[in-house]
């Protein structure tokens, strides 16, 4: 369809769905879910073997990331090693370019990409990300600011852990469930910069806003925290905190401190949760309008894609599509693929279409 070689594009390792690409064929192969469970990746090996049976990639595709099970794979995959070209797509290029590919977008457009991980190009933690994107490639346009994950991928169970990387003591009271020595540790571990890699995600602000509305300290499933804010939400209150958004070096950093700061006065007046909820998804949907409203301005376009996992969110993505619309912009969302890491191999793919090396 897009290219006469055969691509085999790894996806991600979350949620992983891989794609073989050969002629004018695309078939997926089956939703794995995470790599990183010694089964799955199992399957993930039997099943492209499979998938490839009398067919030789050309190009493989993977993520960025350098310690995803996919990319070890990608890198001790041989076949005629001289001839397969390897490439590493960032992961939310790839989440745009699925949008892109879907709708059949051909010029730049601001991108989008809220979700819970991603490696970033700086080598950080991504996922809330405002992006100008072609085929070809991207740019950083604006970010969530950097907060610091403490314990790394354990605070994705522990969101409670969150809640401190953003507040610091200030969170303490409202933290529920927790030993107050766990609690000592954590904050010892932020203020001395110890396994406290920075992250811009969206997801995590979820996270944090649900623990410290005391929803989900321990996340027992994927996600936990973000579904049971959600299910609070109604269409209580139009109203939302305050966050800050300024520009450093050629790109605009948007700090969500006001949100949380204005939840802990909210929860200090005893004021209802379900409002509260609300208003802090109002907050980052106004976080989307404005930022995008800027992006615009400078860059003079009118088209927008949103995608990542944190676009699960039916309130969220309503309201921020409505708002977007009601300001002139033509909005594009994964329709046909999922809006998570099921459409990374998609948008691998894609990208690697336009490359010029395939």
């Amino acid at each position: 369809m897009l290219t006469e070689k055969t691509v085999l594009a790894l996806g991600a390792d979350m949620k992983n769905r891989f794609l073989v690409a050969s002629g004018n064929t695309l078939r997926f192969g089956p939703d794995i879910n995470d790599l990183n469970d010694a089964q799955n990746y199992e399957v993930f090996k039997r099943s492209i073997s499979k998938a490839l049976k009398n067919i030789k990639p050309d190009i493989i595709a993977r993520d960025l990331h350098p310690d995803y099970f996919s990319t070890q794979f990608a890198k001790t995959f041989v076949h005629s090693p001289s001839s397969v070209v390897h490439r590493a797509i960032q992961h939310h290029h790839a989440h745009m370019a699925s949008v892109m590919l879907e709708h059949n977008l051909e010029k730049p457009v601001i991108g989008v990409c809220f979700d819970g991980t991603g490696f970033g190009s700086d080598s950080n933690i991504w996922g809330g990300e405002f992006l100008l994107v072609d085929r070809k490639g991207f740019k950083r346009l604006a970010h969530l600011k950097y907060n610091k994950m403490p314990g790394g991928e354990r605070a994705i169970k522990e969101p409670w852990r969150m809640a401190l990387g953003i507040l610091g003591k200030k969170a303490i009271p409202f933290i529920r469930g927790v030993e107050r020595r766990q609690i000592e540790a954590v904050l010892s571990m932020c203020e001395k910069n110890i396994n406290s890699p920075l992250t811009s995600s969206a997801g995590r602000l979820f996270d944090a806003a649900a623990a410290l509305l005391g929803v989900c300290t321990h996340a027992s499933y994927e996600a936990e925290g973000p579904i049971k804010l959600e299910s609070m939400c109604r269409d209580l209150t139009d109203g939302s905190y305050k966050f800050d958004i300024s520009k450093k070096n050629g790109q605009y950093i948007i700090d969500p401190q006001g949100i949380f700061t204005g939840m802990l006065k909210d929860l200090k007046l005893s004021k209802n949760k379900k409002v509260i909820a609300a208003k802090f998804h109002n907050s980052m949907a106004c976080i989307i309008v404005n930022t995008v409203k800027k992006l615009s301005r400078d860059t003079r376009r009118k088209r927008v894609a949103l995608s990542g996992g944190v676009f699960q969110n039916e309130f969220l993505k309503k309201k921020t599509i409505k708002k977007l619309t009601s300001s002139g912009f033509r909005v594009f969302t994964n329709e046909k693929t999922p809006v998570n890491d099921l459409n990374i191999s998609l948008g691998q793919y894609y990208v690697l279409s336009a490359s010029g090396k395939s």
